[in-house]
C-alpha cells in the first residue's frame, strides 16, 4: 500500500492534493491533471533544489534568512511555545523559498496567516474549506510578499511545508531542551550548519547526532500519522472489505522493527553500530509514489530551524518554561 504496484497516475496525485482541496486554492479537476500536477511537483522540487545543502550559495542563504527570521520573532514578552514556532517557521519558508525580505513581514500578518492555516481552538482540523473573506486576506498577504503572479504557487507550496515543519520543529526542541547532549548537537550544527555536522555523531559515537534525533522525532511523532487510500477490489467483494485502506505509520514506527523499546525514546538506535541498528527506513513522509517531495530536504532544513532557535533561546536572555509542547496535537492524515 505504501509503494503500490500500477497506481494510476490519478491515485498518486490525490494522495498529495488533501491541503490543495482543504483550502479551496485549486479546483479537483485542474489538481488531478496529470500534467498540471507534475509542473507543481517540478517547480517545488525547483525551489527545493535552489536551497538544498547541495547548493552551496542557496543553503548559505537559507541559513541567514533562518537567523533573521528568528531575531525578528524573539518576543518582548512571555509568548505561546506553539505560537512563536509557527511564526518563525512560516517566515523561514516563505523567505526562504521566495526570497522575500524578513524585514517585510509585519508579525501581525505573520501570525494571521499561521492562524488561519492551523486549527479550530478545540485543537480538530477543519473539516470544511475557509470562508471566502478569510481565503482572499490570506491571498491578498501573499500576493503582497511575492507578486500576484506567484501567489498562488507560493500557497500550495508553503501550505504543505508549513504543516510538517513547524510541527517538527516544535516537537524536536521540546525533546532538546531537557537533555543537554541533544541541546549541545543542535548549537554545534547552528554554528556549522553543513551535512557532515548534521550527521556526525557526538563524545565518540556515544551520542546522537542531529540526524538521529530528528529522525528519532519523525519515528515517534510522523507528520503523516496515516495514508489511506480507497480499496480497489471487485465489485462482488465490496460488501466483505472497507472502503477504505488505511496504513497506520505511527504504528509500525513504534514496532520492533525499528529496535528494541520502539515505545522509549532513543535517537542512537540509528547508530550503525548500535545494538539493534535501525534497518528499515522511515515512513515519515510517505514512501515510493506516495512519498513527499521534500523527504530529503525537510529534516535537515527542519532541524536548522531548531538550531537556531536553540542558538537564541539560552536560558539567559530567553527561556522556555513549563512543559512547552503536547507533541500528541495536531496529527495529520493522508488520503489518497
Amino acid at each position: 500500500m505504501l509503494r503500490p504496484r500500477n497506481v494510476d497516475h490519478r491515485a498518486e496525485i490525490r494522495s498529495r492534493v488533501h491541503l490543495h482541496e482543504h483550502f479551496a486554492l485549486t479546483s479537483s479537476s485542474a489538481i488531478l491533471d496529470p500534467s498540471k500536477h507534475d509542473r507543481f511537483v517540478q517547480d517545488t522540487r525547483k525551489l527545493i533544489d535552489s536551497i538544498s545543502p547541495q547548493q552551496c550559495a542557496g543553503w548559505q542563504r537559507f541559513v541567514k534568512c533562518a537567523e533573521k527570521c528568528t531575531e525578528i520573532f524573539l518576543p518582548s514578552r512571555e509568548v505561546d511555545f506553539a505560537a512563536f514556532i509557527q511564526s518563525v517557521t512560516f517566515c523561514i519558508i516563505i523567505t526562504g523559498f521566495y526570497g522575500v525580505d524578513p524585514g517585510t513581514l509585519s508579525p501581525v500578518d505573520v501570525a494571521f496567516m499561521t492562524n488561519a492555516l492551523n486549527h479550530h481552538p478545540d485543537g480538530i482540523l477543519r473539516q470544511t474549506p475557509h470562508y471566502p473573506g478569510e481565503l482572499y486576506a490570506m491571498r491578498e498577504r501573499v500576493c503582497r510578499w511575492v507578486g500576484r503572479e506567484r501567489a498562488s504557487q507560493a500557497l500550495e507550496t508553503i501550505l504543505p511545508a508549513y504543516e510538517s515543519m513547524w510541527r517538527l520543529a516544535a516537537v524536536t526542541l521540546a525533546y532538546a531542551n531537557g537533555n543537554q547532549h541533544m541541546h549541545n548537537a543542535f548549537l554545534d550544527f547552528s554554528e556549522n550548519p553543513t551535512q557532515k555536522q548534521f550527521r556526525s555523531f557526538k563524545v565518540k559515537n556515544t551520542r546522537p547526532s542531529v540526524e538521529a534525533i530528528i529522525n528519532e522525532v519523525l519515528r515517534l511523532h510522523p507528520p503523516i500519522q496515516h495514508i489511506a487510500r480507497k480499496s480497489r477490489h471487485p465489485l462482488w467483494k465490496r460488501l466483505f472489505y472497507p472502503a477504505q485502506e488505511i496504513a497506520d505509520i505511527g504504528a509500525v514506527h513504534r514496532s520492533c522493527v525499528y529496535g528494541t523499546r520502539p515505545e522509549t525514546f532513543d535517537a542512537m538506535r540509528f547508530h550503525p553500530q548500535h545494538e539493534r541498528p535501525v534497518k528499515m527506513q522511515l515512513l515519515a513522509f510517505g514512501h515510493g509514489g506516495l512519498s513527499c517531495v521534500a523527504e530529503e530536504w525537510a529534516p535537515m532544513a527542519t532541524a536548522l530551524i531548531v538550531a537556531k532557535i536553540m542558538d537564541r533561546v539560552d536560558d539567559v536572555g530567553f527561556v522556555l518554561i513549563g512543559k512547552a509542547f503536547d507533541a500528541r496535537m495536531y496529527r495529520n492524515t493522508r488520503t489518497g
